[in-house]
């Protein structure tokens, strides 16, 4: 028998076989009472906890929830092209399920947070952060170190309430001077487009909670443990990334050099309406893109699908395409 005719032989048996074992299996089905549900449908994902493994670091993706953002958001990209860049990405049309992240850091001293969430401020699908440290142990007082990629509220609103208290009351901040010095200028305010004027206040208030913790820097610096700022402006004056390094391991986290997975990697152009510099956040996000591409390096980004972790890579035309790290069973 030839080989063609032997997998037409087995391909019939197999097919043969599986509709026996369908026919037997529904004439058996009837002298069986159907299963009742036992439990009503839940509703709810587990909470939005993920941990990795960098060199001797452990890394904990802790989800904040979401937010719904309509394609108005997008200064330069119309709602068809959104609507197109979605589809290629298999998402629904109509508007972006915008997630937020935060990152726990354990050096096996320290306790390091980068970023903090929305609070109540993204609305309800939002502010899980709190719970979420909870899940895993980790009380808001264990916290050693905050390093802030930029000064929007989904970043530093999660460190304390509406009424002002802290609820991260130990540990050293670290943000970009210039970041901060534009989230607390009036005159910056002013000039801002809507959406973002009432950033400015949360901003403010926020330096004033933490009076006497933050310590600012300029562009790159190293601060120790393996972590080091590079300056990624444009979408703020003073946004930052942050490279983590351990046993030859590295990690970038590059805050909101990309907001859309779906849409910024096939166009690294599209900007935010709240972008203070489009330009220069092109330039930051290509830039970035390119190195992370060259060097095969691991990126995670505030806005990036949960749990975050993945590579980047290159395409013909010059646009970009996000690969996301499978999950890992064992950290």
């Amino acid at each position: 028998m030839s080989n063609s005719s032997e997998n037409k032989f087995n391909r019939r048996s197999f097919l043969s076989s599986a509709a026996t074992v369908a026919v037997t299996g529904a004439a058996a089905g009837g002298l069986v009472t159907p299963a009742q549900a036992a439990t009503p449908i839940i509703g709810a994902q587990s909470p939005l906890i993920y941990r990795r493994n960098l060199g001797n670091y452990e890394i904990t993706v802790l989800g904040d929830g979401y937010v719904d953002l309509p394609h108005q958001i997008w200064a330069n990209v119309s709602p068809e092209e959104a609507d197109g860049h979605l589809g290629d990405a298999f998402q629904p049309a109509g508007s972006i399920r915008n997630g937020v992240n935060a990152y726990l850091i354990n050096t096996g001293e320290k306790l390091i947070l980068v970023d903090s969430g929305a609070r109540d401020l993204f609305g309800p699908n939002a502010g899980l952060l709190p719970s979420n440290l909870a899940a895993i142990g980790v009380k808001p007082e264990d916290i050693d170190m905050v390093l802030i990629t930029h000064v929007h509220p989904d970043h530093i609103a999660g460190m304390y309430t509406t009424e002002g208290e802290v609820v991260m009351p130990n540990g050293e901040i670290f943000v970009d001077e210039a970041d901060l010095n534009y989230w607390t200028s009036e005159a910056a305010q002013a000039q801002a487009v809507d959406i973002s004027k009432p950033w400015f206040d949360v901003a403010r208030q926020w330096k004033t909670a933490f009076d006497g913790r933050i310590t600012t820097f300029k562009g790159e610096r190293d601060l120790g443990d393996g972590i080091s700022s590079f300056p990624l402006p444009g979408h703020t004056p003073g946004h930052t990334g942050y490279r983590i390094e351990s046993e030859g391991e590295t990690l970038l986290i590059i805050g909101d050099a990309v907001i859309s997975a779906a849409i910024q990697f096939a166009n690294p152009d599209a900007s935010a309406i709240w972008d203070t510099n489009a330009e220069d956040g092109t330039r930051s996000r290509r830039t970035i893109f390119d190195v992370a591409a060259k060097e095969r390096t691991l990126v995670t980004a505030t806005h990036l699908p949960f749990p975050s972790f993945g590579y980047v890579d290159t395409r013909a035309d010059g646009s970009y395409q996000w690969v996301p790290e499978e999950w890992r069973y064992a950290t």
